[in-house]
């Protein structure tokens, strides 16, 4: 009998034992709950505009050849490529000795067409010549008079004077040589505008205005920034790119400081403008059986609850979010299939702001 109680006895002991065991691993299972590592992204504002991107080079919005209005011999040369020529100047001299040659006869056969005139006036108001003789003394006054006109023009065209501020871009001539009626002689600009026109499709083109503010960066510089906005959108396509030009215009003070015609600008633009907008990493969307977008947020104890949104757009990795997230919300902001509601999290990673999908430590 004792024997029998020994045993019940030692029975009660180690049941005793195996329930305090048994109680001692579910409180420390209880006290350490996993904790899920993310990656996180802090819900801020960020600017959506659809970005289009174009290059094309400087150049004056003016440029003209002047061309020979004259035959003749190049007697002065003035310029050199590169100079800046104030309006009125004068760039190139023509040989005129035969023009001024028949122009001083001219004005000596105006002077005595006119003498015979004032006499005819004179004669008849005494009536003694007769209207018709008047009338050929004044008409021959007039084409003395027209000749003179004549050969001072075309004498004129010797003398080639800059009508305009303008700067010399190409010489195609020099002192001594022969040109005939029309020959280029100077290709010239008014640097005091200078443009970059651009082709865009037609899908951009029609979000743009005139007057709109674009980045402009210059490969000859490329560590400064520049600034231009959209003076003037073609009507038309054109009939081989099908690409509409949009002219953009430089500030006068960024010209003189740093760009000449030539360079290479690339232009960046918005064609939607879409700024301020809250917006997540579009892997932190996910759907429901229903289709209803939703994320997970991270509350104040750490744990995942799921909130319903209203999306929008979605551009360069990023989607709009119309209603159900606030700045400063923190929601996963990658891989976020793998985690369920209500479950601990820490985050050890947080989304680039700039390259969703590229997290960093913080």
């Amino acid at each position: 009998m004792i024997a029998d109680l020994t045993r019940y006895t030692l029975l009660i002991m180690a049941t005793a034992l195996l329930s305090v065991g048994c109680a001692s691993d579910d409180d420390t299972e209880s006290s350490t709950e996993r904790i899920t590592p993310i990656a996180g992204y802090e819900v801020q504002p960020r600017d959506m505009s659809r970005v289009v991107r174009a290059s094309a080079v400087v150049e004056p919005e003016n440029t003209v050849t002047i061309a020979s209005r004259m035959s003749g011999l190049i007697t002065q040369l003035h310029v050199r490529e590169g100079d800046r020529i104030p309006a009125g100047d004068v760039m190139i001299e023509l040989d005129v000795e035969e023009q001024q040659a028949e122009l001083e006869r001219a004005r000596a056969e105006g002077e005595l067409a006119e003498a015979r005139y004032r006499r005819a006036a004179q004669l008849l108001e005494r009536e003694a010549v007769s209207a018709s003789e008047y009338d050929e003394a004044l008409a021959n006054r007039n084409v003395a008079r027209s000749e003179v006109k004549l050969l001072e023009t075309r004498a004129g065209f010797g003398t080639i004077r800059a009508t305009s501020d303008v700067v010399i871009l190409r010489r195609y001539v020099e002192q001594g040589d022969a040109v005939t009626l029309n020959e280029p002689l100077l290709r010239v600009a008014d640097l005091g505008r200078l443009v970059v026109r651009a082709g865009i499709s037609e899908r951009d083109v029609v979000h743009l205005e005139e007057g709109r503010h674009v980045d402009i960066r210059i490969d000859a510089w490329p560590d400064e920034a520049f600034e231009g906005a959209i003076s003037r959108i073609y009507p038309a396509a054109d009939e081989e790119s099908r690409l509409i030009t949009v002219e953009i215009s430089l500030p006068a003070e960024q010209q003189d400081r740093l760009i000449r015609p030539g360079y290479l600008a690339r232009v960046t633009m918005d064609a939607e403008r879409r700024r301020d907008v809250i917006a997540v990493p579009s892997e932190s969307l996910l759907a429901s059986e229903r289709d209803e977008r939703f994320v997970y947020v991270i509350n104040d104890e750490n744990r995942l609850v799921r909130r319903d949104v209203e999306t929008g757009i979605e551009r360069r990795n990023w989607t709009q979010i119309r209603s159900g997230l606030e700045p400063g919300d923190v929601v996963v902001g990658a891989n976020p299939s793998n985690l369920r509601e209500d479950i601990r999290v820490e985050v050890t990673r947080w989304v680039s702001e700039d390259t969703p999908g590229m997290a960093t430590r913080r």
